[in-house]
C-alpha cells in the first residue's frame, strides 16, 4: 500500500511539474498568418519568447517545412508603403535556401484607388536564383504590423538588417475611439493624434479617423485635424468634403508652419477645381498664395500649392484679362518658389516660361528685370528658376522669391 501511494504521489508530483512547466514555456504569438493563392497552403511567421519561426504547409496537419530564427539575428526589413503603413519583410533561410515574407498595403486600383489593399508575398530564392513566388489571398491575411519590431527592441536590438535604425515610436493596437479614453497633450502632440497613427499603420484609415477627429475635436494642437481633413478628401469610402474643408481651414488659419501650408494648398486646389465646392478663383488665389509665399515667416511653403498659384494666376486672367495683365511674372515667380525645393520638372517649367517671354518680347520680363534690379534680390529674372542645392541657400532664395512675390503685386507698370 505504501509503494502505491509513493507511486501515486510520485505520479502527481511529475504531473504537477509538467503542468507548471507548460505554463512557464512561452507563448506561441502569431504575427502573420495567410492562405497561398490558389493552394491548400498556409504560411505564418509567428514569436515564441526570443525567437521567430516559419512555417509553411497544410493547415491541418503538421507544417511542411519549420524554421527558426533568433530574434536578436533575424533578417527583418522595413519600407514605407502607402499612407502611413509599413511594410515589413522577413527571410528566413535552410542551407542555401532562402524564404522571404513581405506583407503589408498597397494603393488601390480600379474602382477604388484610395482604398488600402493588403499584400502578401512568399518568395523562394536558391543561391540568388528565384524558385517560387507564391501570393497569399488577400482576404486570407492576418497580420500584427510591428509585433517583430516590439520583439526586437524589448531584447536591446537597433537595427533592421539593412542597417537602419529602428523607429522609437510607441507601438499601439487602439480601440475605436468611441471606447478609448481623452486625449492628453503628450510633449508636442496628443495621445489621440498618436491613437490615430496607430491605426493608420495598420491600414485601419476607419478607426484611425476616429481617433483625429477626437484629436482635432479636443483644441491641443492641430495635427489630427490635418490628418483627418486628408482622409476626409482623399479618401473615396471617407469622403466628406465640408469636413475636409473646415479640418482644413483650421490648420490653415493655425500656426504650424510645417501642415498649414500644405492645407492652405488643399483648400485653394478645391476652390479652383470645384471639388466639393463651387469654383472660387478668389478663394483659390488667396489660399494658394499663403500655401507658397504668405503662411509663415520661417519660409515654409509647399511646392506643389506654388504649381496651383500658377494655374490659378493663369485662370484669372483668362477670366478676366485686364485684371492681371502680369499673370506671367506672378506665376513665374510661383514656379520659381516650387524650384527652391528642388523639383526640377518644375524648374524646367519656370525656364520654359520665361524662355517663352524672352522670345516674344514680352513686357513681364523686363518688367521682372526692373524688380531685381530695384529689390537687388538676383543676378538677373533668370536666375530665380535656378535650383538651389542646400537647404540654407532654398531658404535664402524663398525668402527673396517673397521680396519679388510682394513687390510684382504692388509693381503699377
Amino acid at each position: 500500500m505504501r509503494q502505491i501511494t509513493a507511486a501515486l504521489v510520485s505520479l502527481l508530483a511529475a504531473a504537477w511539474m509538467t503542468a507548471a512547466m507548460a505554463a512557464d514555456a512561452p507563448r506561441d504569438e502569431a504575427v502573420l498568418t495567410c492562405r497561398i493563392q490558389g493552394q491548400d497552403r498556409e504560411v505564418s511567421v509567428s514569436i515564441t519568447g526570443t525567437r521567430a519561426t516559419y512555417r509553411y504547409g497544410s493547415s491541418l496537419q503538421k507544417p511542411e517545412l519549420m524554421l527558426s530564427s533568433p530574434l536578436a539575428d533575424l533578417d527583418y526589413r522595413r519600407k514605407n508603403g502607402p499612407g502611413d503603413t509599413i511594410d515589413e519583410i522577413v527571410t528566413f533561410t535552410n542551407g542555401d535556401t532562402a524564404y522571404r515574407v513581405a506583407a503589408g498595403f498597397r494603393n488601390g486600383a480600379a474602382p477604388d484607388p484610395t482604398a488600402l489593399q493588403r499584400f502578401g508575398l512568399l518568395t523562394v530564392s536558391r543561391a540568388g536564383k528565384t524558385l517560387a513566388a507564391l501570393s497569399c489571398r488577400p482576404d486570407s491575411i492576418r497580420r500584427v504590423h510591428d509585433r517583430l519590431l516590439a520583439g526586437m527592441r524589448e531584447i536591446g536590438r537597433e537595427r533592421s538588417s539593412d542597417g537602419e535604425s529602428f523607429p522609437n515610436y510607441e507601438i499601439q493596437y487602439p480601440a475605436p475611439a468611441d471606447q478609448s479614453p481623452p486625449c492628453k497633450a503628450d510633449f508636442n502632440v496628443d495621445t489621440c493624434w498618436s491613437r490615430g497613427v496607430g491605426a493608420a499603420r495598420g491600414g485601419d484609415l476607419r478607426g484611425a479617423l476616429g481617433h483625429y477627429d477626437m484629436s482635432c475635436d479636443a483644441h491641443l494642437d492641430d495635427l489630427g485635424c490635418y490628418e483627418a481633413g486628408k482622409l476626409y478628401l482623399q479618401n473615396r469610402q471617407l469622403r466628406d468634403y465640408a469636413k475636409a474643408q473646415a479640418r482644413f481651414a483650421r490648420v490653415c488659419d493655425g500656426s504650424d508652419p510645417g501642415r498649414g501650408p500644405y492645407a492652405c494648398k488643399y483648400l485653394g486646389w478645391m476652390n479652383l477645381t470645384a471639388t466639393g465646392v463651387s469654383r472660387n478663383l478668389d478663394q483659390a488665389w488667396s489660399k494658394l498664395a499663403r500655401a507658397c509665399f504668405l503662411h509663415n515667416d520661417a519660409e515654409m511653403i509647399d511646392p506643389e500649392g506654388c504649381h496651383f498659384f500658377a494655374k490659378t494666376v493663369f485662370a484669372v486672367r483668362d477670366a478676366k484679362p485686364s485684371r492681371y495683365p502680369k499673370a506671367d511674372l506672378l506665376a513665374y515667380v510661383a514656379l520659381s518658389q516650387a524650384c527652391t525645393d528642388d523639383a526640377r520638372t518644375v524648374c524646367d517649367e519656370a525656364l520654359a516660361l520665361y524662355k517663352t517671354g524672352i522670345g516674344q518680347h514680352a513686357p513681364w520680363t523686363k518688367s521682372c528685370d526692373a524688380l531685381v534690379r530695384a529689390q537687388g534680390t538676383f543676378a538677373s529674372c533668370k536666375d530665380m528658376a535656378r535650383p538651389r542645392a542646400d537647404y540654407d541657400s532654398a531658404m535664402a532664395t524663398r525668402r527673396k522669391l517673397k521680396v519679388m512675390f510682394l513687390a510684382a503685386l504692388d509693381d503699377p507698370t
